[in-house]
């Protein structure tokens, strides 16, 4: 008798740029399992995300990790569901020991859990290379190992009718339904937290003039676009200001309008993307918008957004820069970098 499907579980808690990278590892997993995945996870934008992802079964969503035990009811709760869910394999997308405790707390034997501490992450390895690696992996419970013959699945979620709807309607509004749409997604969470943007330690910072002159150089090269500036309700500050700068007209601050599955449906529509290295950078390529990324401190060979059907042009800063890294990236190279997807 072949035995019944098991339901994978998958524990991540990510940002949105992170949870946009775990679609291919659940998409992959449900390949392997035959089920959708149960996910634990936490923030904001993991729900809209992942209720655009057939692969994504069950999910639970921790108000907080870092509390203790005692003093937190969805801890509680999780380990109370945990504990209801027949076995089956485990996937430990987190390094932390708190994750851990949680399912020594449900009661789950070690067999069953596959995690990054046993597949550590190799040198020079992309963030969704090392986790498609951890889901090719079985658990020891399960033997003989299951197969994986599938091929690496892409990051793309799945829109409804009703969101790309939602976003036309909105456009409408806008007086954009005809019009070419480039994407300028300024800033991060980094880049929003309290004190001076230009401060040191604001790595991910590129200075407001700088966005301003690609911006004009945009409208210029391709009179007929509308510029998007993107991001959340708090980066609302930086796009104001970026726009101000702008000696031209065509140029619409977004950033109250732009829930996630809207999001998603303008970037499938729009043009191309301008973005720091962000959340939506990794929405971009997923939803195949052509994209330009700065990237600062951090190394794009271990986290560059992974395009689907449009290409992504990486941008370095020069790493000898004694101020803030990130402004030594010229306008005129982001520009050209532009111009190149845009001739494509």
């Amino acid at each position: 008798m072949t035995p019944a499907p098991l339901t994978p579980l998958v524990i991540r808690f990510g940002a949105f740029g992170d949870m946009v990278l775990m679609i291919p590892v659940l998409k992959l997993l449900r390949e392997r399992y035959g089920r959708a995945c149960d996910v634990v996870s936490s923030g904001p934008w993991t729900e809209p995300l992942l209720q655009r992802v057939p692969a994504a079964g069950e999910r639970f969503y921790l108000t907080s990790r870092r509390a203790p035990y005692w003093f937190n009811r969805s801890q509680q709760k999780l380990v109370r569901w945990l504990r209801a869910r027949p076995p089956g394999p485990v996937y430990v997308f987190e390094p932390d020991e708190k994750t851990f405790s949680l399912l020594r707390r449900a009661r789950i034997a070690p067999e069953w859990i596959v995690s990054f501490r046993d597949h550590p992450r190799r040198p020079g390895e992309h963030i969704l290379a090392h986790s498609l690696r951890l889901a090719r992996a079985t658990p020891a419970a399960l033997a003989p190992a299951v197969p994986d013959t599938s091929a690496t699945p892409d990051a793309r979620p799945s829109l409804t009718d009703a969101d790309r709807r939602d976003c036309a309607d909105w456009l409408a509004r806008q007086n954009l339904s005809d019009s070419p749409l480039v994407l300028i997604q300024p800033g991060n969470k980094k880049t929003m937290r309290r004190g001076r943007r230009r401060r040191r330690t604001n790595l991910k910072y590129w200075p407001e003039e700088n966005w301003a002159r690609v911006i004009a150089a945009v409208r210029e090269n391709f009179p007929a676009t509308r510029v998007l500036l993107c991001g959340s309700p708090a980066e609302r500050p930086l796009a104001e200001d970026i726009r101000r700068r702008v000696p031209a007209d065509g140029v619409i601050v977004a950033t109250d309008d732009l829930p996630i599955p809207r999001l998603l449906a303008l970037q499938e529509r729009a043009h191309s993307m301008i973005s720091v290295d962000t959340g939506p950078a990794h929405s971009a390529a997923a939803m195949g918008c052509p994209l330009v990324v700065l990237f600062a401190h951090i190394d794009p060979q271990l986290y560059a957004p992974i395009p689907t059907t449009a290409p992504v042009k990486i941008l370095r800063p020069d790493t000898t820069a004694t101020e803030i890294p990130f402004a030594s990236i010229a306008p005129e190279t982001v520009v050209a970098a532009w111009r190149e997807l845009a001739g494509r």
